[in-house]
């Protein structure tokens, strides 16, 4: 790669980092403190300090066009709507001699969020950055020098007043009074010398900025009927016609939506259908057709608008625009917090194409975003890209790479409404493809050392009822061992998913669940456990004494005891054998309750033999064949304790 090459690319990435910052910033403006922004911040550091060892930057800006020593400046779509943002407030000139703090990007996007009038009020963009004491950027028209040491000297650069033109001027030259014909015939007429008088450039005019300005200035003024034959054809032919692409992007959407709507009024033209053509040429996102549709509603609703339009720019001065209720409202509503975080498609994309040390740093400006937007379909779509690159990072097993991607969003979507909430869950599973828990599944039952039960348990409850799912459809025995061997590594601390299917009406998972609250509940889940003794299924009855042992071990005993009382003769029977396994006099202790109380003759002899397997047992059977033992037991219960504490004492 050539030093130009290298150059080119370091200009880029601060400008493209300035971008995405001002996207993270417009969220919350003036809230430089949240992770997104600071992230931000973060990267447009690391981005300047690379670029500024070779000089300061120093990049004039021609409409969505960003040119660097002469050269246009490769085709980045955040590069443009930086160049656009600093169009739009009358700024051709960006040049960063210094590393920015987060102080002075916070000045900054200030700046590019203002109005370009409230900034011509106080002097234009740069005079409010010097006077907010901001050195390490400045925004200016290109003036007469370069920044010292910077990459270039603008050509042909001249003193702000020699470029400035007025509309009237530029009305004379299009000549707009000697129009003639139809309004079609004279819109035409009008387009041919609009093309012309572009096609030679500023000018007079001095530069781009003030001949766009000045262009949308005269459409803005043409009589109503020669404004929307005008507007008419540059939507038919923004697709083919750079001059019509050029000039439907010196509107804003407010205007261009008035405009689409002031076609359809006598009902000719469909204002939405043309909003859609300008969607589908790429001329504009996808919003302007909400806000077009919402706005012709809102005319048929004689004027009714939302209040707070004027953030978009849009001033109605008719009668009777109180807030209303109703359709028309939710729509512009949601229209107005999808405008305010348009600039945060650039960061959605950089979920799925940033850089590898960028992604976890994009995703909390994202997570921030999904905290501000209202439209459920929007975020929809922004989950999307998310869970698609959680799928990524879990098929590589990059468990920082999938926290990070987690952890924002959780807290953006968790801490809000119900709905929101549910959002979250069902994209989480979405992430969660069986295919790739399958996988690895798979992978964690012949590794060693797996990060897969660290992957999975980041999911938190989710994570653990997908798991339990899949274990719940899984035929294969085998299968079914991993993953119940993987569950006792991940549901530690999410085991209300686990208690859930306790109720499940197929008694295999329900025994699944008891298998598993034995494994990883700990004695707080004893109780709970041994309710399950009166499950209807023998299956999960059988699994419950085996569990508490698990689960309590000595602190088990006194449920196995009341166990070995119940009316299930193999519960009872299991409950015996769970206490000779278990250490300890309480356990002895418990299983000589069991000889001097239980009616059942059997699960007596059965306790006499845990006693004599233990080495506790031969002093409490010797007890036990006492005829001095209280309650005194059956002398066929004595004799065989008798017969068992000889044996052990001998076999000691």
């Amino acid at each position: 790669m050539t030093e130009v090459d290298a150059r080119e690319r370091q200009v880029l990435a601060v400008l493209k980092q300035l971008w995405l910052g001002l996207a993270a910033y417009r969220l919350y403006p003036g809230s430089v403190e949240r992770p997104g922004f600071v992230a931000a911040a973060e990267r447009i550091e690391g981005a300047a300090r690379a670029a500024l060892a070779g000089g300061p930057i120093d990049v004039e800006i021609r409409g969505d066009r960003i040119v660097r020593d002469g050269v246009e400046l490769a085709e980045d779509d955040h590069v443009q709507k930086l160049a656009l943002a600093c169009f739009e407030r009358r700024v051709e000139r960006l040049t960063v001699v210094g590393i920015p703090d987060v102080s002075d990007l916070g000045h900054l996007y200030e700046v590019l969020s203002r109005g370009v009038d409230d900034l011509d009020a106080s002097g234009g963009a740069g005079e409010v950055m010097r006077t907010s004491g901001v050195a390490s950027i400045e925004l200016s028209r290109v003036g007469p020098a370069p920044v010292e040491g910077a990459d270039h000297t603008p050509e042909g650069m001249e003193p702000p007043e020699a470029r400035e033109r007025t509309t009237d001027v530029l009305a004379t030259e299009l000549m707009v009074e000697d129009l003639h014909g139809t309004p079609d015939d004279q819109a035409e007429t009008l387009l041919s010398r609009l093309g012309a008088l572009l096609a030679e450039g500023p000018g007079e005019a001095g530069s781009p900025i003030d001949l766009d300005a000045a262009v949308h200035d005269v459409v803005t003024e043409l009589p109503a009927e020669l404004r929307r034959s005008l507007i008419d054809r540059l939507v038919e032919r923004v697709r083919t016609d750079p001059v019509a692409e050029r000039l439907i992007g010196t509107m804003s959407n407010a205007e261009l939506t008035r405009a689409l709507i002031d076609l359809g009024r006598d009902g000719r033209r469909d204002p939405v259908e043309l909003a859609r053509q300008l969607a589908q040429a790429g001329a504009r996102q996808l919003d302007i057709v909400d806000l077009t549709a919402a706005l012709a509603a809102g005319y048929e609703d004689a004027g009714t608008i939302v209040t707070g339009l004027e953030q978009l720019g849009i001033r109605l001065d008719e009668p009777g625009l109180s807030a209303p209720g109703g359709s028309v409202m939710q729509v512009l509503a949601d229209y107005l917090s999808a405008t305010e975080t348009d600039d945060v498609r650039a960061m959605q994309a950089m979920i799925v194409g940033g850089e590898e040390e960028n992604r976890a740093h994009a995703i909390l400006a994202v997570g921030d975003y999904l905290a501000a937007e209202t439209d459920l379909e929007r975020t929809e779509e922004v989950l999307d890209l998310w869970a698609a690159e959680i799928r990524d990072a879990m098929g590589r097993r990059d468990l920082s790479q999938t926290r990070a991607l987690l952890e924002p969003v959780r807290e953006a979507l968790l801490g809000a409404a119900d709905d929101r909430r549910a959002m979250f869950e069902a994209y989480v599973r979405k992430a969660l493809e069986p295919e790739l828990v399958a996988r690895l599944v798979a992978t964690d039952a012949v590794e060693s050392g797996s990060p897969v039960p660290d992957l999975l348990a980041a999911f938190g409850a989710v994570g653990v009822d997908v798991l339990l799912d899949m274990l719940a459809e899984e035929e294969d025995r085998n299968r079914r061992a991993q993953f119940l061997g993987l569950l006792r590594r991940t549901v530690r601390e999410n085991l209300d998913p686990v208690l859930n299917r306790l109720s499940d009406p197929r008694w295999y998972v329900a025994r699944n669940a008891v298998s598993l609250l034995g494994s990883v509940g700990g004695p707080v889940m004893l109780p709970r456990i041994e309710e399950l003794a009166g499950h209807e299924s023998p299956a999960v009855r059988r699994e419950v004494a085996s569990a508490l042992v698990a689960a309590g071990g000595p602190a088990a005993v006194p449920f196995l005891g009341r166990l070995a009382a119940v009316e299930d003769a193999e519960v009872r029977r299991q409950a015996v054998t769970a206490l000779g396994a278990l250490v300890g006099p309480e356990a002895a202790d418990a299983l000589a309750d069991v000889v001097r109380s239980s009616p059942d003759r059997a699960l007596r002899m059965r306790a006499l033999d845990e006693l004599a397997a233990r080495p506790d047992g031969p002093d409490l059977l010797r007890e036990l064949a006492s005829r001095k033992a209280r309650p005194r037991l059956p002398w066929a219960v004595r004799r065989r304790a008798r017969s068992l504490a000889r044996h052990a004492g001998g076999a000691r």
